[in-house]
C-alpha cells in the first residue's frame, strides 16, 4: 500500500485522467459531489492528510475510470478460482456434530 502523500498523488492523477479522457475539468468539488464526500474531504486524501477507507477509494476508482490497483499500489488479482472461492477455499479440519453442542 502506498503511503498516504502517494495514495494522494494517485487520487489526484485518477481525477486528472477522469478530466483528460471526458474533455472537460473535473474538479475536487465535482469527485467529492460523486462520492458522497465534501470537497475538503477530496482535499485532504489527494494532500495526503489522511487515508480514507475501503469504500471511498472504490469510489473514487470507478468515478474516474482506474482500477483499485492504480489508487491503492496493490493487486487484488486472485490466485484462486473461481470455483475454489464458491467452495470456500482449503478446509482446515471438519467438526463434528457433537463439537457443535459441547
Amino acid at each position: 500500500m502506498y503511503s498516504p502523500k502517494e495514495l494522494g498523488l494517485r487520487v489526484k492523477r485518477a481525477r486528472e485522467h477522469r478530466a483528460k479522457r471526458s474533455g472537460q475539468e473535473f474538479t475536487q468539488k465535482m469527485l467529492a459531489f460523486k462520492i458522497g464526500e465534501t470537497s475538503k474531504w477530496v482535499q485532504k486524501v489527494e494532500k495526503g492528510l489522511m487515508y480514507p477507507e475501503w469504500e471511498p477509494l472504490n469510489l473514487i476508482a470507478d468515478t474516474c475510470g482506474v482500477s483499485i490497483d492504480f489508487i491503492t499500489g496493490e493487486s487484488f488479482e486472485s490466485e484462486i478460482d473461481y470455483e475454489e472461492s464458491v467452495r470456500g477455499g482449503v478446509e482446515a479440519r471438519k467438526i463434528s456434530t457433537e463439537d457443535l453442542y459441547v
